[in-house]
């Protein structure tokens, strides 16, 4: 008897300590005035635009008040070297380069589209990021053109008061030899000493 008792005590405990496995413990967590501050959702900061036709305009004009060049005029606008640390629209920035040279008489200007065939022909997608002056160049001499415009973005402004830094090469496709080369810091220094 005294076996049967331990053995159905035994079982017993066994039931117990199975069961408390089975009853799941949950605590429930009251959020704490801590909590609630932190849960916010804190609005963006508001997203400045920059006027980049003001930008580049001042420089391209430069170009063409400094450059004396002969009947072989023509010019491949390459893509965008973004230097920055901030996005900006490769293709915006480039629209407003070429729509900027075709109003003027001294280059002439390879057609985008053009660049883009030349661009699948050499295996290179229209989306490379990868920007170089050789390859640039490389594809320059695809298309034939005497000159090449290398463009880089420096710094793009954070603040409302700050200038963007875009700098512009102008190079030979023959030598690959920078022949101009501004940026809109210097123009902003130039018109300082002014």
């Amino acid at each position: 008897m005294k076996q049967a008792w331990q053995t159905g005590l035994m079982v017993m405990l066994m039931l117990v300590l199975s069961a408390c496995h089975l009853i799941p413990h949950t605590k429930s967590i009251l959020p704490t005035e801590e909590d609630k501050r932190t849960s916010l959702i804190n609005t963006p900061p508001k997203i400045s635009t920059i006027d980049w036709k003001a930008v580049i305009t001042p420089l391209i004009d430069e170009l063409l008040e400094t450059m004396v060049v002969s009947d072989n005029n023509t010019m491949l606008i390459s893509d965008i070297n973004n230097n920055s640390n901030q996005y900006v629209s490769s293709t915006t920035l480039n629209n407003i380069i070429v729509n900027t040279f075709r109003q003027q008489s001294i280059f002439n200007v390879i057609d985008p589209n053009t660049i883009i065939e030349t661009k699948l022909h050499l295996g290179i997608t229209n989306d490379d990021g990868l920007v170089s002056r050789s390859k640039m160049i490389g594809l320059a001499r695809q298309v034939k053109a005497d000159y090449v415009l290398f463009t880089t973005i420096k710094t793009v402004p954070e603040l409302p008061n700050e200038q963007a830094n875009v700098e512009m090469e102008l190079l030979l496709t023959k030598t690959g030899e920078i022949v101009w080369q501004f940026s809109s810091d210097q123009l902003v220094n130039d018109q300082n000493i002014k």
